[in-house]
């Protein structure tokens, strides 16, 4: 009896080690895994953000464009920039200001999406802050007031 008992300790020792080889391997591939989506989130945040920014630069010069045609529409009229329908004095100081407000927020974000790449959707949205009452209608979520 006590010989069996003694080779039952023997196979539980056995599948104790083997368990913690096991939770150790399991450990292993999970940081292996994580680390992968980590550097995949990573390379299409820098994919993303090479669009962004091609975007924005499309918008820019469309602007641009929109608006050399205008002034020179608006010249030939006689009309001072001013005077025109689109004038805005504080465009400037805006875009500054809201600039400045997307470069302090976007770093702390990136910091947690990375932290957490497997968050939710609904965790990254409450990360989020609502676009102001004169936002476009693209930067506004469907549930803001």
């Amino acid at each position: 009896m006590l010989q069996r008992v003694n080779e039952l300790r023997g196979i539980k020792e056995g599948l104790l080690s083997e368990l913690k080889t096991s939770q150790t391997i399991a450990a292993e591939l999970r940081c292996r895994v994580v680390d992968a989506e980590r550097k995949l989130l990573e390379k299409e945040f820098e994919e993303f953000k090479g669009s962004l920014e091609r975007v924005c630069k499309a918008y820019r010069d469309v602007g641009y464009q929109s608006g050399l045609k205008d002034r020179y529409s608006y010249s030939s009229q006689g009309m001072k920039r001013k005077e025109t329908l689109l004038y805005n004095s504080k465009a400037n100081k805006q875009l500054a200001k809201l600039d400045k407000e997307f470069g302090e927020k976007t770093p702390a974000l990136l910091a947690k999406i990375i932290d957490n790449p497997l968050m939710s959707l609904d965790e990254l949205k409450s990360l989020l802050t609502l676009a102001g009452p004169s936002s476009p209608k693209s930067l506004t979520r469907e549930d803001s007031p």
